[in-house]
């Protein structure tokens, strides 16, 4: 009787098992393709979902259902030291980074039934030529080694005119969704061309945040150079955003009462850099004194994009392109006049002044301010004993007329675009539209995965004393712009791995006191005639460009 009884639950537990299986293989098929994460719609139809915090960010509109059931393959660029992991992860690990790169590609695959694949080649400022050969010869060979071409920035200038990437515009049946916030409305506005789009880029690329140009400050000389100043302020103002009570009437909530109200402007950066230097040892400038500011011109440049100027822009007619007339106008010659008041002087440190690199006196905790890429906290500011206490902030207006902040990104970021030949599976407009949601799932999961996670290592936001620093970030982030001007460089060069780049020429300007009217009389018509051919060659590569 026992050995029967034993025999039954044998049975049982067999079949119970059999069926659990199969009920979790059906489980399976079933949310093969349903979002892990928890999504909440608001009464304006808005969809939500949190972010790696906890943090509710706002989600996308692709259909929960979608399930293409194909591999996607992915020709990224790989490039130096300074560009951080982007594209490839295939394990979790314990790296924060690298980590939030696997979580996302890992949604990307559930979330559309689809594989993602990756060539990888080198592609940044050494080995542009290359990279546009890899997709060259793709083509000519008819092979469809690939589908999206994630690319250094500079590159997509060059795959466009040679006519190797889609007009995203003209695709039926889109996905994307540029007014979602993982789309910063500057940029892609100001990447289009006869307004159509080749190609976007934001969240989607880590790369793009990474190097998003703020101010970055250093918190206990500027308190305490700006103790009365602040005192002064909190008398007749308010703490609105920051901490109240008198503890907190310090010179860093005053800044960040004025970014917030949007007052942060270039006379208030300038008259709190200026005027610092001590010379230590009194031995004449070295990276042992104290500094106002510490940039370098390609940072610098960003307060050229942020005063709201352009280097080129759609003509008139919204057609295709033209040197802007702010280039040569007259708010760009007191833009160079007024930055020279403290870029010409012993305030300001680059490699040039002292010998050392241009940002190591605000490492070594002796600069107020610096210029510089998001990426760079991260990587010589957390942890760092001489600069215990720093604040970011968004590159400063040019005046109170403004009515935006604009952040500006450095080049070595990504542009992400869909190669023309790609393997056009059972249409080319099915293909096509798959092809725009996996950019649009890319950088909506990258929005709330990546993005959060970089800021959290840069800036060190979870142990922050106050919400001021998360603020910023937002702001900087939101505020996101490039000049076409830094995509098509080259052509303005009028060769192929050239470059020239408007934006640097002010710059230095501001650093010789030179008059911009004659600095830029000596290339206005070169590039002007560069510019020309470029959009001649626009015209007979692609029939949208009239």
């Amino acid at each position: 009787m026992k050995k029967f009884a034993r025999v039954i639950c044998l049975v049982l537990a067999c079949l119970f098992c059999l069926l659990t299986v199969v009920a979790c293989d059906n489980d399976s098929d079933k949310d093969k393709n349903k979002n892990t994460a928890t999504v909440k719609t608001d009464k304006n139809g808005v969809r939500w979902a949190e972010d790696e915090w906890g943090v509710w960010r706002e989600y996308d509109n692709l259909p929960d259902n979608l399930d293409f059931n194909d591999t996607v393959t992915f020709l990224y660029w790989t490039g130096g030291t300074t560009v951080g992991s982007e594209f490839v992860q295939t394990e979790e690990v314990d790296d924060a980074r690298l980590s939030s790169i696997y979580k996302r590609n890992e949604e990307i695959e559930d979330r559309l039934g689809i594989e993602l694949e990756f060539i990888a080649e080198p592609g940044d400022g050494g080995n542009r030529a290359g990279f546009i050969s890899r997709v060259q010869r793709a083509k000519d060979a008819g092979t469809h080694d690939f589908d999206l071409i994630g690319s250094y920035a500079p590159n997509a200038g060059s795959l466009l005119m040679t006519g190797l990437i889609k007009n995203i515009t003209a695709i039926e049946g889109s996905y994307i969704d540029l007014e979602k916030p993982w789309w910063p409305k500057n940029l892609t506005h100001n990447l289009a061309i006869s307004n159509n789009l080749y190609f976007v880029s934001g969240d989607c690329s880590t790369n793009a945040i990474d190097q998003m140009i703020g101010i970055f400050f250093n918190k206990d000389m500027v308190n305490e150079r700006y103790e009365q100043e602040a005192e002064d302020y909190f008398a007749s103002n308010p703490h609105v955003k920051t901490p109240e009570g008198s503890a907190e009437n310090t010179a860093t909530n005053m800044i960040y009462e004025k970014a917030y109200a949007g007052k942060w402007t270039l006379d208030e950066f300038i008259s709190l850099a200026s005027n610092t230097y001590v010379d230590q040892q009194g031995d004449g400038t070295t990276i042992d004194d104290t500094y106002g500011v510490a940039a370098v011109v390609n940072t610098m440049s960003s307060l050229y994009g942020a005063s709201n100027l352009r280097m080129v822009e759609p003509t008139n007619d919204g057609s295709v392109l033209k040197i802007s007339d702010d280039w040569t106008s007259t708010k760009t010659v007191r833009l160079a006049a007024k930055l020279h008041t403290l870029f010409g002087t012993n305030d300001f440190h680059d490699a040039g002044t002292t010998g050392a690199t241009w940002n190591q006196a605000f490492y070594n905790g002796t600069a107020y301010f610096m210029i510089g890429y998001m990426r760079q906290a991260e990587g010589s500011l957390v942890n760092n004993d001489n600069v215990e206490n720093y604040g970011i902030l968004p590159t400063p207006k040019y005046d109170l007329n403004q009515k935006n902040y604009y952040t500006v990104i450095g080049n070595e970021f990504s542009i992400y675009s869909i190669f023309i030949d790609c393997d056009k599976r059972s249409s080319e407009q099915e293909t096509f539209a798959m092809l725009t949601a996996v950019l649009e799932c890319w950088s909506s999961e990258a929005y709330r995965k990546t993005t959060p996670v970089i800021f959290e290592l840069n800036m060190k936001l979870k142990s922050s004393p106050t919400q001021c620093e998360a603020d910023m970030c937002e702001i900087i982030r939101a505020s996101i712009e490039v000049d076409i001007a830094r995509i098509i460089r080259s052509a303005l060069a009028g060769s192929a791995t050239g470059a020239y780049q408007p934006d640097y020429q002010v710059m230095y300007a501001a650093k010789a006191g030179t008059a911009w009217t004659s600095q830029y009389s000596k290339d206005l018509t070169r590039i002007t005639a560069n510019l020309a051919t470029f959009v001649e060659t626009l015209r007979t590569t692609l029939v949208d460009v009239q």
